[in-house]
């Protein structure tokens, strides 16, 4: 299975979450590429949309293979294998480092969209794929903190063993599970990087929404 792009990959997984009968659900992306996804589902739900921060803690030498990852509320996922890869000085510093790059991102982001509360909401938790699932992780755990009524992540294509450690702590909608995963891009024929001024413009309009609403 493939998909032409973000968006259309959105449209359909749009289409598998309606069924769940989700009530104004908040929407959440993990920036960057998860938020072009969380915006095309927050209007197909009939919903709002927002994120939530969490950066992978990458390899040394190798940024792009997850040893874990540390999402904006502090949680820090790690994998089994991390400390084959790296020591535990490493992994502090690395810890420290995203952090700091997710607050340099919160400043910027709240600037337009204040945070949606979560506490009783029904929500749906949104990348554009999952390879370790780290990142995912990490998310989820920081979205508990505020005792949702239900969290259902989605994606469009997702590696099988992360769809397992995802599915014993929520419910997951995924389209597609490669017999082997290779890489989240290799499942999409355009897959640009997302750039923060992107990000900003689709918070900035739903922030607007908030404004009317209220």
């Amino acid at each position: 299975m493939r998909f032409r792009n973000r968006r259309h990959a959105a449209e359909l997984l749009a289409e598998a979450l309606l069924p769940l009968g989700l009530e104004a659900p908040v929407v959440l992306g993990i920036p960057r590429g998860g938020v072009v996804i969380a915006d095309v589902l927050a209007e197909r739900l009939g919903g709002t949309m927002d994120v939530v921060l969490a950066r992978k803690i990458g390899a040394p030498g190798n940024p792009e293979f997850a040893l874990g990852a540390v999402a904006e509320t502090g949680e820090v996922i790690l994998q089994p294998y991390a400390y084959r890869y790296a020591g535990e000085a490493y992994i502090r510093n690395e810890v420290a480092r995203q952090l700091k790059v997710i607050e340099e991102r919160r400043a910027k982001y709240r600037a337009v969209r204040p945070k949606e509360p979560l506490t009783g909401r029904q929500v749906v938790l949104t990348d554009d794929g999952m390879a370790t699932g780290s990142t995912m992780e990490a998310a989820l755990a920081a979205v508990m903190t505020e005792a949702p009524a239900r969290v259902v992540v989605a994606v469009p294509v997702a590696a099988a063993d992360a769809v397992e450690r995802i599915k014993s702590k929520t419910e997951i909608v995924v389209l597609y599970v490669p017999p082997v995963f290779t890489a989240v891009a290799a499942y999409y024929d355009e897959f640009p990087q997302v750039s923060d001024e992107e990000v900003v413009a689709l918070l900035a309009k739903w922030g607007r929404r908030g404004i009317r609403e209220a």
